[in-house]
């Protein structure tokens, strides 16, 4: 599988299970699409942007999947999951089976201002994804997002003095291995940039 980055603004999804598992992939999914959850039951609390169907998923199996440009299988009934898994591929919709292959996964994500890290194990060890996801939001302090922020601001400053595309990427890259600049970045953020500057425009 290759990750992508997707914007669903104008997608729409549906979630077969009430579940915490359905629960939690609704929410992911509903930061952006359009999300309707179906089920007979549900637990915990949902964004309010999703909408929920009470009935049995096969009652809108067909419907719901023709609707939906994603789908989710997340019932607590493995053959279920695989109906619907199944009526996905029949529709040339894209699904997410929660216990079993799935043609799109759902990742852990560590979002910061400026930037987001996402991590999958393709569905092997979806504690693993969480592990890394913990790791990673320990390490990934300020300085990234600051860093993020000034190389922004670096890019359009190189593109107006220095005529070689190659050549800008080296100076940026040289900004971003210089420790000086991490180092002054949240202590002294202005000589950070004064730093910065003089590296890219020179």
């Amino acid at each position: 599988m290759l990750p992508l980055w997707l914007d669903l603004s104008s997608r729409k999804a549906v979630v077969f299970g009430g579940g915490p598992v359905g629960r939690r992939k609704a929410a992911y999914l509903a930061a952006e699409a359009e999300v309707i959850m179906v089920s007979e039951a549900f637990s915990g609390d949902l964004p309010s942007s999703v909408r929920t169907v009470h009935g049995k998923a096969e009652d809108y199996l067909v419907d719901m999947v023709g609707w939906a440009d994603l789908v989710v299988a997340a019932t607590n009934d493995p053959v279920m999951n695989e109906r619907i898994t199944n009526e996905a591929r029949r529709q040339g919709k894209w699904c997410n089976r929660a216990d079993g292959i799935s043609t799109f996964m759902i990742p852990s994500v560590v979002e910061r201002e400026r930037y987001k890290v996402a991590v999958s194990t393709e569905g092997r060890s979806p504690g693993m994804s969480r592990y890394l996801r913990q790791l990673l939001d320990a390490r990934l302090d300020r300085r990234y997002d600051l860093m993020v922020a000034l190389q922004e601001e670096l890019r359009e400053v190189a593109k107006e003095a220095v005529p070689s595309q190659k050549e800008r990427e080296e100076r940026l890259w040289q900004v971003l291995e210089d420790e000086r600049i991490w180092d002054l970045l949240e202590n002294d953020p202005q000589e950070a940039r004064e730093v910065a500057h003089s590296i890219v425009v020179r």
